[in-house]
């Protein structure tokens, strides 16, 4: 009988502090998003795509370079 109250009050433990956890979490989520909000309006949002850039042969040795360069081989 012990085991059986010992395990009923251990879950009870268990799923009110993952209960509590949860809430925490939501708050602290709902207060960041609130200060990138408050900071958005002063702030430009960064771009997450990758810079590109065009890449041409070299026409004396062939190594691909970005547009607009030198190739190494001029340069020696």
């Amino acid at each position: 009988m012990l085991k059986l109250l010992f395990t009923i009050g251990l879950v009870y433990v268990v799923w009110f502090s993952f209960k509590n956890w949860a809430r925490i979490q939501s708050a602290y989520k709902e207060v960041q998003d609130e200060k990138a909000r408050q900071a958005g309006a002063h702030v430009k949002p960064k771009s997450r795509q990758p810079v590109v850039q065009d890449l041409v042969p070299c026409p004396k040795c062939g190594a691909y370079v970005a547009a607009g360069t030198a190739c190494s081989c001029e340069k020696a």
